[in-house]
């Protein structure tokens, strides 16, 4: 969305200044922080609601209702005209749906998916997340280039997520509820059917009968692990150490500067140096695609060979190194000329894509792996759900605060 409010188009239509660039102008900027927060905010509360619904209910149900929900906050958003609070309202309705969706869908995915490749489906969550940023930088600087300023011009870029919603509710009619979930409610029988089902095998096969044998062995584990299992334990000294880290890690890789160039990328690419909306919208899509494919990488190649300590100081330092150059430069070498890029502002640029590179190969994915490999069974759920709630407060803070 941050792309979408950098063009003019969108300015005009709810009378925001269209003279100025990056944050220059203190209403755009309200408005840019209010588009994000709220959103942001709708995404906790979306979350808190996936705890009680996603167990109630079953994970296919519940991602259909929270699709639902996202799909007509899209469609707010996109009906919006000369009337802000319009799209400030679809944000937080489309937050509801995106917070109940990513809480739910990585559980379904791995709940269905094939024990000896889950890791690497899992993984693929936060790559998938990359892509579909990406795929809405690009989006908006084609639009920016092919369609003449203009209600279409924003329009058509914000009516976009409304055909990935639509196919996600579309497939999930197709599809069949957890087996695992099944299994926890004693529906045996339908567990039998949904796992087959997905494996295309029959009820009756051999590989079907012992993975459910698995996972009804796994359910009884957990619930004798879990037994009894209260707040208190997470205040012992052992496990107080372990929340405490998966706290500290969440809490700095959102303030490790991702969710700023993330959110406002076109605003900073133009505070930068390039002026252009056309230019800064395309140094934003170079961004999400070097981003993607950092990513990739790491997780193909990267994320086992090098461990999870060492990956988080190295990229730690790396990042730290590279926002330090960027400021140096911005402090002493200020764009002047709007009318052209000078070195020091295509320095900037080169640091910002080093600065995402170091983050797409430690704390981009790194601490949600580390986040579900240090805690014990009896106390996972606390601890997962625990870092999970991080980051939705988090963005809040920094995408109200970092923008002025």
């Amino acid at each position: 969305m941050g792309s979408v409010l950098a063009l003019n188009s969108f300015k005009k239509d709810f009378n925001l200044p269209t003279g100025s660039s990056g944050f220059a102008s203190a209403k755009n900027a309200y408005v840019s922080s209010n588009v994000v927060s709220l959103l942001t905010a709708g995404c906790f509360f979306g979350a808190i609601a996936a705890a009680f619904l996603n167990e109630r209910f079953g994970r296919r149900y519940s991602l259909m209702f929270f699709t639902v929900i996202f799909l007509i906050g899209a469609a707010v958003q996109t009906g919006a005209h000369h009337e802000i609070g319009m799209i400030y309202a679809g944000r937080i309705i489309a937050g509801l749906g995106i917070g109940g969706m990513s809480s739910i869908t990585p559980v379904f995915v791995s709940e269905n998916c094939p024990p000896n490749v889950r890791g690497r489906i899992a993984g693929l969550f936060q790559e998938f997340l990359v892509i579909g940023s990406t795929f809405a930088y690009w989006l908006d600087y084609g639009v920016s280039l092919r369609i003449p300023v203009s209600t279409k011009q924003w329009r058509v870029p914000v009516a976009i997520q409304l055909i990935p919603g639509g196919f996600m509710l579309f497939g999930l009619l197709f599809l069949k509820e957890s087996p695992r979930w099944l299994m926890k409610k004693g529906r045996h029988h339908e567990a039998a059917e949904s796992l087959a089902h997905i494996r295309c095998e029959t009820t009756d096969s051999p590989d079907v009968a012992k993975e459910l044998a698995e996972i009804r062995a796994a359910i009884e584990e957990e619930l004798n692990a879990t037994e009894g299992v209260t707040w208190k334990e997470c205040l012992l000294p052992g496990n107080r150490y372990r929340f405490l880290t998966g706290f500290a890690l969440m809490f700095w890789q959102q303030f490790s500067g991702t969710n700023s160039i993330g959110y406002y990328a076109p605003q900073i690419f133009q505070t930068v140096g390039l002026s252009k909306s056309s230019s800064s919208l395309f140094a934003t899509g170079v961004y999400g695609t070097v981003k993607v494919v950092t990513t990739a990488i790491f997780l193909l190649i990267g994320i086992d060979r090098f461990g999870r300590k060492k990956s988080l100081i190295f990229g730690a330092l790396w990042m730290s190194s590279m926002m330090f150059i960027i400021g140096a430069v911005l402090a002493t070498h200020p764009p002047k000329n709007l009318g052209s890029v000078s070195h020091a502002s295509i320095a900037m640029v080169v640091m910002i894509y080093l600065y995402v590179i170091g983050y797409s190969a430690s704390w981009g994915p790194v601490p949600w792996v580390y986040l579900g490999e240090i805690f014990p069974t009896r106390l996972r759920a606390y601890g997962v759900g625990m870092g999970g709630m991080v980051p939705f407060h988090i963005v809040i803070l920094v995408s109200v605060s970092n923008i002025y």
